[in-house]
């Protein structure tokens, strides 16, 4: 197996993610995306034990099981209670100066069994347990997928070109383009993303606090994420002067304390953006051989393991776990949208 990524200056958007292993509003989207993601937390757990078991370094400290808090207006939580009733997923009613002494926000729902994982750890534990495993790494700009009459070749902007039996598209927000190649357009775009990590002590952030506004991510260093701006169309990864001040509004609303201290890191990211709730995952249509797994937008690394599982099973013929259909390239139409305001600011 040989992957092949884009060169180092252009960061992908797996990097540059919080690692909430949620949803956000998770009870607003439909259960398609739902399936993807319900026991992503558990997926991760199973993921970095087997890497540990096989002697990868840095598995320990990656996942935060501290929970979930979500800001909720009382229809909301009603919604969100009955959401979480039916996928099995505890809850309670929690103030958020219950959850965190110092918190701004009102009242809301906690959801003890989620949490979050850093991301660019569980990135580098991953790519060294592959290499252990014999997988290939290539570092290229992939300028054409051309399928074959089984698989594809995939050609590279230096001249390089690779061939195999089954090509997977997996490019966030520059897969468009190969898939245009094709004939296939489907509804994605890129939308820019900034975040801010600000240097606290452990703790005192104990679970993701989540609001309409934005959200505080703990790390068990006591590291904390406030994030995210979102700005659709967007595929730059430079921060901002206009996105660091209005996450420094935001991080003060979010938590006074952070009025008076200077982040640590400013960075930014491309999500791969969608019109529909749930991403594409499946056979491109004309192909024999070729996949695509796309459009994740902000869900992608809470989806990740179970993307994997669907696809890995649509590539070997297997019987998947979910019904493939909802998740096909040749349904292009939109699915109901989620409600999150997140889409729309």
């Amino acid at each position: 197996m040989t992957i092949i990524d884009a060169p180092d200056k252009y960061p992908p958007a797996s990097w540059a993610g919080g690692g909430i292993l949620s949803p956000l509003y998770a009870w607003r989207y439909c259960d398609a995306m739902t399936l993807l993601s319900v026991n992503a937390f558990s997926r991760y757990q199973k993921v970095l034990e087997e890497c540990d078991s096989a002697g990868i370094p840095g598995c320990g400290s990656l996942l935060h099981g501290g929970g979930l808090w979500v800001e909720t207006a009382e229809e909301d939580a009603a919604l969100a209670f009955e959401w979480a009733q039916r996928w099995h997923i505890p809850v309670q009613a929690v103030l958020a100066h219950e959850q965190m002494e110092e918190s701004a926000a009102g009242g809301g729902l906690l959801f003890p069994s989620l949490g979050n994982i850093r991301n660019p750890g569980v990135l580098r534990v991953l790519r060294a347990y592959l290499l252990r495993l014999g997988v290939r790494f290539e570092s290229a700009i992939i300028r054409h997928v051309r399928p074959l009459n089984l698989g594809g070749e995939v050609g590279a902007a230096d001249g390089r070109r690779w061939h195999s039996d089954a090509v997977v598209i997996s490019a966030g927000h520059a897969a468009p383009g190969l898939l245009l190649s094709m004939g296939v357009t489907l509804p994605l775009f890129p939308a820019k993303g900034e975040m801010l990590l600000y240097h606290m002590q452990p703790g005192q952030v104990p679970a993701v606090m989540l609001t309409e506004r934005g959200y505080l991510i703990p790390r068990h260093d006591g590291s904390v994420l406030v994030g995210s701006t979102l700005r659709r169309g967007d595929n730059t990864t430079y921060p901002t002067v206009a996105g660091r001040y209005q996450l420094e509004r935001l991080a003060a609303r979010l938590w006074p304390e952070l009025a008076s201290c200077s982040p640590a890191f400013h960075w930014a990211g491309v999500r791969p953006g969608c019109e529909r709730d749930i991403p594409f995952i499946g056979s491109v249509p004309g192909t024999n051989g070729v996949f695509a797994a796309v459009g994740h937008y902000r869900n992608g690394l809470v989806a990740a393991p179970a993307s994997a599982e669907l696809l890995a099973q649509l590539i070997t013929g297997e019987q998947t776990f979910v019904d493939p259909e909802p998740y096909s390239l040749s349904s292009v139409s939109s699915s109901s949208r989620s409600s999150s305001s997140f889409f729309n600011r």
